[in-house]
């Protein structure tokens, strides 16, 4: 199990989409997307919001919106090897944002072959 921390730092939202697995959103949470796009720093400016009930169940896509982390929780069972995780905008999955990450077994990793 794993949790995910999306943050956008454009204009427009966004869709990311996990192949392979399915998620909850844990919640969002805003911050100054101004301030981070000048000093990239991170600062927030509200408290974290659980998901609306429409978004409350089980996921592969989730919307990140500007200005906005993102946290989500994925839970890796019965597979281990090479998954994918993309934009759904064309454009950002032809600039490095359709990204390919490997899930190793506990064992693989305990014996430091993961490292």
């Amino acid at each position: 199990t794993e949790i995910y921390t999306l943050s956008l730092h454009d204009a427009l939202p966004i869709s990311v989409h996990l192949h392979l697995v399915r998620f909850q959103i844990l919640d969002r949470r805003p911050f100054d997307l101004f301030a981070y796009n000048a000093t990239r720093t991170l600062k927030y400016t509200g408290p974290a919001l659980p998901p609306p009930p429409q978004e409350a169940g089980w996921k592969d896509t989730v919307r990140t919106d500007p200005g906005m982390v993102t946290r989500i929780i994925v839970r890796f069972e019965g597979y281990t090897g090479r998954y994918v995780w993309h934009c759904h905008l064309l454009e950002h999955e032809d600039n490095e944002m359709m990204r390919p990450y490997d899930v190793l077994s506990a064992s693989t990793v305990k014996n430091g072959a993961g490292t």
